[in-house]
């Protein structure tokens, strides 16, 4: 099966789910937001994957994150990256606002990723709106992305980010899983080259869930007709506290 007629397939079935989903759509409280008990949350994950560049990549992501009510929140974020001598960081806020039955989140980002290999650093600033609901979510914004290397700067025009994410069941139940494509993921924020994922979830109580993610990330402009860059494989933990 050539890979253009695999992201055929997965785009139909990501509009399938999200045209169901918006049908049987019930009252939904939002995923990302303060439950009204718990305002600290912290989670770990591991990544295991394999890339064109580096061969087997494996790597770690942890982040906190505050609710300081209902409206706004804050969150942080290490990534290390060990076989492609990466790492980096992250600070977040966020505004949550809801609108009818839709959930609305604003946010600013500032992340920063060291490549130890190329000796470059890399500045990224993203402001971006996700709308959500039980079973689907749409993020739209703009990066404004900057490279420092081997003594010169180099910056990006301004990068349009996109997403998009459905669900198989509403968010309200204790497991899920889901098809999502977009150009960013937690550590970096691309032109217009499309990470293509499957993702789940489980929780185990109210305090405590697993979630996880295979995505496939193709080279190339829109990704679509071109050969395959990174497959990954991400499992990890959340808990959340007062």
């Amino acid at each position: 099966m050539n890979h253009q007629s695999t992201f055929q397939r997965l785009t139909f079935l990501l509009l399938l789910v999200f045209s169901v989903g918006t049908a049987m759509a019930q009252y939904y409280n939002g995923e990302h937001t303060f439950d009204g008990e718990n305002k600290n949350e912290t989670s770990v994950s591991v990544t295991i994957g394999k890339n064109i560049i580096t061969g087997p990549c494996i790597g770690n992501t942890v982040h906190y994150k505050h609710y300081f009510n209902d409206h706004w929140s804050v969150d942080g974020g290490a990534n290390l990256q060990y076989t492609k001598g990466l790492y980096g960081f992250k600070a977040k806020g966020e505004y949550h606002l809801k609108i009818k039955k839709f959930h609305m989140f604003a946010s600013g980002e500032y992340m920063f990723n060291h490549y130890h290999s190329y000796n470059t650093n890399e500045n990224v600033g993203n402001l971006s709106v996700r709308f959500e609901r039980g079973y689907w979510d749409i993020t739209l914004g703009g990066s404004f992305i900057g490279y420092n290397m081997m003594g010169d700067h180099y910056t990006e025009p301004i990068t349009l980010t996109f997403g998009a994410h459905a669900m198989l069941r509403p968010r309200t139940n204790k497991w899920n899983v889901g098809l999502l494509f977009r150009n960013y993921d937690d550590f970096y924020y691309e032109n217009w080259n499309i990470n293509w994922g499957l993702d789940f979830y489980y929780k185990f109580n109210p305090r405590w869930k697993m979630f996880g993610e295979f995505n496939i990330r193709p080279a190339g402009s829109m990704s679509q007709l071109a050969s395959k860059y990174e497959t990954t494989g991400k499992i990890g933990l959340i808990y959340r506290w007062k």
